[in-house]
Protein backbone atom coordinates (compact mmCIF):
# COMPACT_ATOMS: atom_id res chain seq x y z
CA UNK A 1 0.00 0.00 0.00
CA UNK A 2 1.32 3.64 -1.03
CA UNK A 3 0.31 6.90 -0.02
CA UNK A 4 2.50 10.07 -0.08
CA UNK A 5 1.63 10.91 3.46
CA UNK A 6 0.57 8.59 6.17
CA UNK A 7 -2.66 9.29 8.16
CA UNK A 8 -2.59 9.36 11.78
CA UNK A 9 -6.31 8.19 12.15
CA UNK A 10 -5.76 5.16 10.52
CA UNK A 11 -2.39 4.53 11.54
CA UNK A 12 -4.18 4.57 15.30
CA UNK A 13 -6.86 2.22 13.88
CA UNK A 14 -3.73 -0.10 12.63
CA UNK A 15 -2.35 -0.02 16.64
CA UNK A 16 -5.93 -0.56 17.60
CA UNK A 17 -6.08 -3.62 15.71
CA UNK A 18 -3.15 -5.43 16.66
CA UNK A 19 -3.22 -4.69 20.22
CA UNK A 20 -7.12 -6.62 19.38
CA UNK A 21 -4.99 -9.59 17.97
CA UNK A 22 -2.41 -9.32 20.87
CA UNK A 23 -5.50 -9.31 23.44
CA UNK A 24 -7.35 -12.24 21.37
CA UNK A 25 -4.07 -14.47 21.61
CA UNK A 26 -3.28 -13.31 25.26
CA UNK A 27 -7.03 -13.99 26.54
CA UNK A 28 -8.57 -15.86 23.34
CA UNK A 29 -6.21 -18.25 22.13
CA UNK A 30 -4.46 -18.86 25.90
CA UNK A 31 -7.68 -18.97 28.34
CA UNK A 32 -10.52 -19.59 25.57
CA UNK A 33 -14.25 -18.24 26.17
CA UNK A 34 -15.97 -18.46 29.86
CA UNK A 35 -17.17 -21.78 30.36
CA UNK A 36 -20.94 -22.44 31.07
CA UNK A 37 -19.57 -23.06 35.13
CA UNK A 38 -17.78 -19.80 35.20
CA UNK A 39 -20.71 -17.75 33.58
CA UNK A 40 -23.49 -19.14 35.89
CA UNK A 41 -21.23 -18.17 39.09
CA UNK A 42 -20.87 -14.72 37.58
CA UNK A 43 -22.77 -13.58 34.29
CA UNK A 44 -21.38 -9.91 34.65
CA UNK A 45 -17.52 -10.84 34.81
CA UNK A 46 -18.38 -13.38 32.07
CA UNK A 47 -20.29 -10.72 29.93
CA UNK A 48 -17.34 -8.32 30.93
CA UNK A 49 -15.07 -10.43 29.35
CA UNK A 50 -16.66 -11.40 26.40
CA UNK A 51 -17.89 -7.92 25.59
CA UNK A 52 -13.80 -6.47 25.62
CA UNK A 53 -12.73 -9.24 22.94
CA UNK A 54 -16.22 -8.27 20.90
CA UNK A 55 -14.64 -4.96 21.02
CA UNK A 56 -11.21 -6.51 19.42
CA UNK A 57 -12.71 -9.03 17.56
CA UNK A 58 -12.17 -7.80 13.85
CA UNK A 59 -8.56 -7.28 14.49
CA UNK A 60 -7.89 -9.41 11.46
CA UNK A 61 -10.24 -7.91 9.79
CA UNK A 62 -9.57 -4.26 10.03
CA UNK A 63 -6.00 -4.80 8.88
CA UNK A 64 -7.02 -6.07 5.41
CA UNK A 65 -9.88 -3.67 4.85
CA UNK A 66 -7.87 -1.11 5.50
CA UNK A 67 -5.62 -2.50 2.67
CA UNK A 68 -8.70 -2.41 0.33
CA UNK A 69 -9.29 1.16 1.79
CA UNK A 70 -6.69 2.23 0.25
CA UNK A 71 -5.74 -0.39 -2.26
CA UNK A 72 -2.57 -1.76 -2.12
CA UNK A 73 -0.31 -1.07 -5.42
CA UNK A 74 1.53 -4.08 -6.10
CA UNK A 75 5.84 -3.26 -7.06
CA UNK A 76 8.95 -5.42 -6.74
CA UNK A 77 10.18 -2.51 -4.03
CA UNK A 78 6.66 -2.91 -2.11
CA UNK A 79 7.15 -6.68 -2.40
CA UNK A 80 10.78 -7.17 -1.76
CA UNK A 81 10.36 -4.81 1.31
CA UNK A 82 7.51 -7.49 2.40
CA UNK A 83 9.74 -9.93 2.19
CA UNK A 84 12.79 -9.10 3.90
CA UNK A 85 10.74 -7.90 6.67
CA UNK A 86 9.31 -11.49 6.96
CA UNK A 87 12.49 -13.17 6.20
CA UNK A 88 14.45 -10.34 8.69
CA UNK A 89 12.37 -11.05 11.48
CA UNK A 90 12.12 -14.86 11.56
CA UNK A 91 15.60 -15.90 10.61
CA UNK A 92 16.66 -13.29 13.18
CA UNK A 93 14.49 -14.82 15.40
CA UNK A 94 15.34 -18.86 14.52
CA UNK A 95 19.13 -17.46 14.74
CA UNK A 96 18.99 -15.79 18.00
CA UNK A 97 16.89 -19.51 19.31
CA UNK A 98 20.00 -21.36 18.32
CA UNK A 99 23.01 -19.15 19.53
CA UNK A 100 21.16 -18.99 23.32
CA UNK A 101 20.38 -22.99 22.91
CA UNK A 102 16.61 -22.42 22.69
CA UNK A 103 16.50 -23.77 19.48
CA UNK A 104 17.96 -26.42 17.02
CA UNK A 105 18.63 -26.75 12.97
CA UNK A 106 16.00 -28.86 11.50
CA UNK A 107 13.52 -29.04 8.66
CA UNK A 108 11.02 -27.99 11.37
CA UNK A 109 12.82 -25.00 12.19
CA UNK A 110 13.32 -23.99 8.96
CA UNK A 111 9.83 -24.55 7.61
CA UNK A 112 8.82 -21.83 10.73
CA UNK A 113 11.31 -19.22 9.54
CA UNK A 114 10.07 -19.31 6.10
CA UNK A 115 6.80 -18.85 7.41
CA UNK A 116 5.75 -22.21 6.27
CA UNK A 117 3.44 -23.59 8.39
CA UNK A 118 -0.22 -23.35 9.90
CA UNK A 119 0.61 -20.61 12.76
CA UNK A 120 1.66 -17.55 10.17
CA UNK A 121 -1.26 -18.25 8.08
CA UNK A 122 -2.06 -14.28 7.89
CA UNK A 123 1.44 -13.83 6.51
CA UNK A 124 0.90 -16.56 3.52
CA UNK A 125 -2.59 -15.20 3.01
CA UNK A 126 -1.57 -11.80 2.85
CA UNK A 127 1.20 -12.43 0.56
CA UNK A 128 -1.33 -13.76 -2.07
CA UNK A 129 -3.37 -10.79 -1.77
CA UNK A 130 -0.59 -8.91 -2.45
CA UNK A 131 -0.01 -10.73 -5.18
CA UNK A 132 -3.32 -10.94 -7.15
CA UNK A 133 -4.30 -7.06 -6.02
CA UNK A 134 -3.74 -5.87 -9.35
CA UNK A 135 -6.41 -7.98 -10.34
CA UNK A 136 -8.45 -6.82 -7.50
CA UNK A 137 -7.56 -3.40 -8.22
CA UNK A 138 -8.23 -3.66 -12.17
CA UNK A 139 -12.26 -4.73 -11.23
CA UNK A 140 -12.94 -2.28 -8.53
CA UNK A 141 -11.62 0.24 -11.40
CA UNK A 142 -13.50 -0.94 -14.23
CA UNK A 143 -16.64 -2.94 -13.02
CA UNK A 144 -19.69 -0.06 -12.97
CA UNK A 145 -21.49 0.12 -9.30
CA UNK A 146 -24.11 -2.08 -9.93
CA UNK A 147 -21.49 -4.68 -10.97
CA UNK A 148 -19.61 -3.83 -8.20
CA UNK A 149 -22.06 -4.07 -5.63
CA UNK A 150 -23.84 -7.32 -6.88
CA UNK A 151 -20.78 -9.63 -7.00
CA UNK A 152 -20.47 -8.08 -2.93
CA UNK A 153 -23.85 -9.21 -2.55
CA UNK A 154 -23.51 -12.64 -4.55
CA UNK A 155 -20.08 -13.11 -2.71
CA UNK A 156 -20.85 -12.85 0.80
CA UNK A 157 -24.59 -14.82 0.16
CA UNK A 158 -22.39 -17.67 -0.81
CA UNK A 159 -20.16 -16.98 1.86
CA UNK A 160 -22.77 -16.57 4.13
CA UNK A 161 -24.77 -19.81 3.41
CA UNK A 162 -22.19 -22.16 1.98
CA UNK A 163 -19.26 -21.58 4.62
CA UNK A 164 -20.29 -20.01 7.74
CA UNK A 165 -23.92 -21.48 7.77
CA UNK A 166 -23.26 -25.25 6.63
CA UNK A 167 -19.76 -25.55 5.82
CA UNK A 168 -20.41 -27.41 2.97
CA UNK A 169 -17.66 -25.21 1.34
CA UNK A 170 -14.35 -24.54 2.92
CA UNK A 171 -13.09 -20.96 3.99
CA UNK A 172 -11.02 -21.92 7.11
CA UNK A 173 -13.76 -19.83 9.31
CA UNK A 174 -11.93 -16.71 7.49
CA UNK A 175 -8.78 -17.52 7.50
CA UNK A 176 -7.94 -17.74 3.78
CA UNK A 177 -7.14 -15.63 1.04
CA UNK A 178 -10.36 -16.33 -0.67
CA UNK A 179 -11.90 -14.33 2.41
CA UNK A 180 -9.37 -11.45 2.21
CA UNK A 181 -10.32 -10.92 -1.81
CA UNK A 182 -13.82 -10.53 -0.64
CA UNK A 183 -13.06 -7.99 2.25
CA UNK A 184 -10.37 -6.46 0.54
CA UNK A 185 -12.84 -5.59 -2.19
CA UNK A 186 -15.98 -4.77 0.09
CA UNK A 187 -13.25 -1.38 1.26
CA UNK A 188 -12.76 -0.89 -1.95
CA UNK A 189 -16.35 -0.32 -2.65
CA UNK A 190 -17.43 1.88 -0.03
CA UNK A 191 -14.41 3.75 -0.63
CA UNK A 192 -15.60 3.93 -4.11
CA UNK A 193 -19.00 4.52 -3.01
CA UNK A 194 -19.69 6.35 0.38
CA UNK A 195 -23.04 5.14 2.32
CA UNK A 196 -24.12 7.86 3.93
CA UNK A 197 -26.39 6.38 6.45
CA UNK A 198 -23.33 3.28 7.78
CA UNK A 199 -20.48 6.42 7.49
CA UNK A 200 -23.28 8.39 9.56
CA UNK A 201 -24.21 5.94 12.52
CA UNK A 202 -21.22 3.63 11.86
CA UNK A 203 -20.02 4.58 16.10
CA UNK A 204 -23.35 3.47 16.99
CA UNK A 205 -23.38 0.62 14.72
CA UNK A 206 -20.09 -0.70 16.08
CA UNK A 207 -20.97 -0.35 19.75
CA UNK A 208 -24.53 -1.91 18.90
CA UNK A 209 -23.11 -4.80 17.31
CA UNK A 210 -20.41 -5.71 20.03
CA UNK A 211 -23.34 -5.73 22.93
CA UNK A 212 -25.36 -7.81 20.68
CA UNK A 213 -22.55 -10.50 19.87
CA UNK A 214 -21.28 -10.51 23.56
CA UNK A 215 -25.26 -11.21 24.19
CA UNK A 216 -25.46 -13.90 21.98
CA UNK A 217 -22.20 -15.02 22.92
CA UNK A 218 -22.86 -15.52 26.46
CA UNK A 219 -26.14 -17.49 25.94
CA UNK A 220 -25.10 -19.97 23.56
CA UNK A 221 -21.92 -20.11 25.82
CA UNK A 222 -24.21 -21.16 28.23
CA UNK A 223 -26.56 -23.01 27.05
CA UNK A 224 -24.76 -25.25 24.43
CA UNK A 225 -20.92 -24.76 25.76
CA UNK A 226 -20.14 -23.45 21.90
CA UNK A 227 -20.23 -19.81 21.00
CA UNK A 228 -22.58 -20.61 17.72
CA UNK A 229 -19.89 -19.47 15.22
CA UNK A 230 -20.57 -16.03 16.26
CA UNK A 231 -16.88 -15.36 17.05
CA UNK A 232 -15.47 -16.47 13.72
CA UNK A 233 -14.24 -13.86 11.40
CA UNK A 234 -16.47 -14.79 8.67
CA UNK A 235 -19.82 -13.69 10.63
CA UNK A 236 -21.26 -11.37 9.59
CA UNK A 237 -21.42 -9.34 12.43
CA UNK A 238 -17.90 -9.08 12.64
CA UNK A 239 -17.41 -8.19 9.26
CA UNK A 240 -20.29 -5.38 9.38
CA UNK A 241 -18.13 -3.93 13.19
CA UNK A 242 -14.97 -4.40 11.23
CA UNK A 243 -16.27 -2.34 8.52
CA UNK A 244 -17.85 0.36 11.14
CA UNK A 245 -14.86 0.94 12.99
CA UNK A 246 -12.72 1.60 10.10
CA UNK A 247 -15.41 3.98 8.60
CA UNK A 248 -15.45 5.49 12.15
CA UNK A 249 -11.61 6.46 12.05
CA UNK A 250 -11.84 7.42 8.48
CA UNK A 251 -13.96 10.21 9.60
CA UNK A 252 -11.63 11.68 12.08
CA UNK A 253 -8.04 12.95 9.96
CA UNK A 254 -5.01 14.04 12.39
CA UNK A 255 -1.12 13.76 12.22
CA UNK A 256 0.65 12.40 14.79
CA UNK A 257 4.35 11.40 14.26
CA UNK A 258 4.32 9.47 17.24
CA UNK A 259 1.51 6.96 15.92
CA UNK A 260 2.75 6.41 12.86
CA UNK A 261 5.77 5.16 14.18
CA UNK A 262 4.40 2.60 16.74
CA UNK A 263 1.73 1.77 13.84
CA UNK A 264 4.61 1.38 11.34
CA UNK A 265 6.09 -2.04 13.07
CA UNK A 266 2.11 -3.68 13.58
CA UNK A 267 3.06 -6.38 11.18
CA UNK A 268 6.54 -6.95 12.73
CA UNK A 269 4.61 -6.77 16.72
CA UNK A 270 2.66 -9.95 15.18
CA UNK A 271 5.23 -11.98 13.63
CA UNK A 272 7.65 -11.41 16.81
CA UNK A 273 5.22 -12.48 19.04
CA UNK A 274 3.31 -15.27 17.81
CA UNK A 275 6.87 -16.86 16.25
CA UNK A 276 7.02 -20.29 18.34
CA UNK A 277 10.13 -19.25 19.99
CA UNK A 278 8.66 -16.60 21.49
CA UNK A 279 4.74 -17.26 22.04
CA UNK A 280 5.14 -20.10 24.56
CA UNK A 281 6.76 -17.32 26.73
CA UNK A 282 3.67 -15.02 25.85
CA UNK A 283 1.54 -17.59 26.58
CA UNK A 284 2.42 -18.80 30.32
CA UNK A 285 2.88 -14.90 31.26
CA UNK A 286 -0.69 -14.59 30.14
CA UNK A 287 -1.68 -17.79 31.83
CA UNK A 288 0.35 -16.58 34.89
CA UNK A 289 -1.68 -13.31 34.89
CA UNK A 290 -4.96 -15.00 34.66
CA UNK A 291 -3.75 -17.60 37.95
CA UNK A 292 -2.35 -14.65 39.91
CA UNK A 293 -4.81 -11.80 39.44
CA UNK A 294 -9.33 -11.39 39.14
CA UNK A 295 -11.59 -8.51 37.98
CA UNK A 296 -9.95 -4.77 37.52
CA UNK A 297 -6.38 -6.07 38.89
CA UNK A 298 -6.47 -8.82 35.96
CA UNK A 299 -7.99 -6.33 33.33
CA UNK A 300 -5.19 -3.69 34.48
CA UNK A 301 -2.17 -6.26 34.32
CA UNK A 302 -3.16 -7.83 30.98
CA UNK A 303 -3.55 -4.26 29.61
CA UNK A 304 -0.33 -3.28 30.75
CA UNK A 305 1.31 -6.68 29.37
CA UNK A 306 0.01 -6.36 25.79
CA UNK A 307 1.08 -2.73 25.78
CA UNK A 308 4.48 -3.88 27.22
CA UNK A 309 4.86 -6.79 24.48
CA UNK A 310 3.56 -4.41 21.45
CA UNK A 311 6.62 -1.62 22.81
CA UNK A 312 9.11 -4.25 22.98
CA UNK A 313 8.18 -5.37 19.32
CA UNK A 314 8.69 -2.29 17.95
CA UNK A 315 11.89 -1.77 19.11
CA UNK A 316 12.96 -5.02 18.01
CA UNK A 317 11.50 -4.15 14.33
CA UNK A 318 13.78 -0.65 14.49
CA UNK A 319 17.15 -2.98 13.62
CA UNK A 320 15.26 -4.52 10.24
CA UNK A 321 13.99 -0.78 9.41
CA UNK A 322 17.44 1.07 10.14
CA UNK A 323 19.07 -2.42 7.57
CA UNK A 324 16.18 -1.71 5.10
CA UNK A 325 16.76 2.09 4.68
CA UNK A 326 20.59 1.64 4.50
CA UNK A 327 20.15 -1.11 1.58
CA UNK A 328 18.02 1.55 -0.03
CA UNK A 329 20.25 4.02 0.33
CA UNK A 330 22.83 1.63 -1.31
CA UNK A 331 20.81 0.68 -4.69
Amino acid sequence: MTKSKRLSNIELLRIFAIIGVLYGHAVGLVLGLPNADSIHQNYTLSFLRLLIGNIFIGGVNVFILISGWFGIRANKKGLAKFLFQIIFLLWGIYLTAILIGKGTLNIEGIKWSLGLTKGYWFVMAYLGLYLVSPVLNSFAEHATKKQFRSFLIGFYAFQYYYSWITGYVNYFEGYSIVFFCGLYLTARYFRLYPNALLTKHCGKVFITIVILLSIIILFTLSLWGNAAKMSRYDNPLVILASLSILLYFTKHPFQNKLINWLASSCFAVYVIHFNPFVFPYFSNISQHINNSYQGISYALTITIFIIVVNLLCVLIDQLRIIIWSLLQKNN
